[in-house]
């Protein structure tokens, strides 16, 4: 049944989004939205939001497994093709602006953002009726635009996806820090707006199949993220945000983590990692057996260092193409090997395939898309009760997260189970620090994080916590021409198209920030506003 919904979705997407590229000649009132039924629309954009554009793998690729992952060392590769493993940019190659998108259609601003907007303008009609499918896509709203303005800093926000409806080509790039309290806003709106006792698209939903109570409790632990996010830039205002979504009520299990559900199969059957990390058969693109991408040595070695039992589940080595199909290699712990960044060149003259890589069973055609786990939940709520924010016990907190995260693995496979003791073991070889104060607990909160993201293929959320803790140390490579003096980039630069389609808002936002550079800080990372 999923794979049918689905199938519909993608070819609603494939009909709208054909007239994305030309959409400002189409001989129709530019005021009227598409009458496409809401649940069809709902189920498009989870869709595009997850990486299902016109190439499927397209942003995830891009300013996931090119930029971020690579970035905080989580990845690593050889030569220049996976920009962030050494901070060279390229204009040619737009991966750097991948996530916004460029005018031939890929990225989210053409995709996902624009019909989420017209989502919310057609459902908007009939408000009363549709206030879940309204609440349930503001939700969905602040996990796309959070994604892209930590990416970038200020982005349009307000005149976003008006293109059709609006008729409006140039819109301006919104601040930051104005960004912030609007998401966090709307995600306490959507939590009063969910309604048992209205229409609720449970069909459409490829996450929750309609459950209220974890759209709820996702609204306030994305309130939780996005709260802890202001914590350099403004405390005060960031324990208000965090306790009133801890106060609403948070995810409570591995259960409510929000995934996408996919059936398998081609293209947009399955998630946008999957796509990019699977074999050469005419669906995937090979990265995997292709050589291009492993593990990072700074990985594998944490993950050796805490006796982490992930190890063989999340890395092999010389995983084999056979067929349509990639085999799983070895995954004995001691064989497991991370290459280091920043090298052309392996290292001691070793083969590139002796280096670990993913492991096939986390990148099957029916492997989840996580964006936000009940590991990360109870991991930040470790941190607000080491803050002092509010009342608890970090320790608790942070042994359940450890917990959570390990139980997350059987999401990839039925047979990445661990038994109690196993999980035990773990937390008994990492507790939490009892002594050095804060920064102790940040580092070890902020390690387990970085594994879980890095398990999760969510280089996006571990960029922009390392940008705001500094957690994991990092130590930056100096690649020859490197594009941002030997130091981790603090940001992703906007597509170079931007500075001629949008000009004036471009230059503008430049202005503000201090340069549209790899050094360029965000607001919440202590940058101009």
């Amino acid at each position: 049944m999923l794979h049918k919904k689905i199938i519909i979705a993608v070819l609603l997407a494939a009909t709208l989004g054909s007239c994305t590229k030309n959409f400002s000649t189409i001989n129709q009132n530019p005021t009227a939205p598409s009458t496409v039924p809401l649940a069809y629309l709902f189920g498009q954009v989870q869709l595009q939001f997850a990486g299902a554009a016109g190439d499927p793998g397209y942003t995830e690729w891009r300013a996931n497994l090119i930029y971020c992952m690579p970035m905080i060392q989580q990845m690593a590769a050889l030569g220049e093709f996976y920009s962030g493993d050494k901070y060279i940019y390229s204009a040619t190659n737009a991966a750097s602006g991948a996530y916004f998108g460029t005018s031939d259609g890929e990225g989210n601003y053409p995709n996902s953002i624009k019909n989420m907007v017209n989502l919310l303008t057609q459902a908007r009609l009939d408000s009363a009726t549709n206030t879940n499918i309204l609440a349930m896509t503001k939700i969905l709203w602040v996990m796309q635009m959070s994604i892209m303005t930590d990416l970038y800093g200020d982005v349009p926000y307000f005149q976003a996806g008006l293109g059709y409806i609006g008729q409006n080509f140039t819109p301006a790039y919104d601040q930051q820090s104005v960004i912030y309290p609007n998401m966090l806003s709307l995600l306490a709106q959507a939590t009063s707006g969910l309604d048992s006792t209205k229409t609720i698209p449970s069909s459409a939903d490829f996450a929750y199949g309609g459950n209220l109570t974890y759209w709820k409790h996702l609204a306030n632990s994305l309130m939780l993220r996005l709260g802890m996010r202001l914590q350099k830039v403004d405390a005060t205002d960031a324990q208000t945000w965090v306790t009133q979504a801890l106060a609403g009520g948070v995810f409570a299990s591995n259960a409510e983590t929000y995934a996408m559900q996919f059936p398998g199969g081609a293209t947009y059957s399955i998630n946008a990692n999957s796509y990019n990390l699977g074999p050469a058969d005419g669906v995937h693109r090979n990265v995997v057996t292709g050589e291009g991408l492993q593990w990072s040595d700074n990985f594998i070695n944490t993950m050796k260092r805490k006796q982490d039992p992930r190890i063989g589940q999340i890395s092999n080595i010389k995983p084999i193409l056979s067929g349509t199909d990639v085999l799983m290699g070895d995954t004995a712990v001691v064989l497991q090997r991370g290459l280091p960044n920043g090298l052309d060149n392996a290292p001691d003259n070793l083969n590139i395939d002796t280096f670990s890589t993913m492991n096939p069973l986390t990148f099957e055609s029916t492997a989840p898309y996580i964006v936000i786990s009940y590991a990360e939940v109870e991991f930040l709520k470790a941190e607000a009760e080491a803050r002092g924010w509010v009342t608890g016990s970090p320790a608790t907190e942070f042994a359940l997260g450890q917990a959570a995260a390990l139980g997350q693995m059987v999401s990839y496979n039925k047979g990445y189970t661990f038994t109690d003791a196993q999980v035990a073991a773990y937390q008994a070889a990492n507790p939490y620090p009892l002594a050095g104060g804060l920064d102790s607990a940040m580092d070890a909160i902020q390690t387990e994080c970085w594994l879980l993201w890095a398990d999760t293929y969510n280089g996006y959320e571990a960029y922009a916590s390392w940008r705001r803790t500094g957690y994991p140390i990092l130590v930056p490579v100096n690649y020859p021409g490197n594009a941002s003096n030997g130091t981790i980039p603090r940001r992703l630069i906007y597509p170079a198209e931007e500075a001629t389609l949008d000009a004036a808002a471009y230059q503008a936002a430049v202005s503000r920030m201090g340069g549209d550079l790899f050094t360029t800080q965000v607001w919440w990372d202590g940058g101009k506003d």
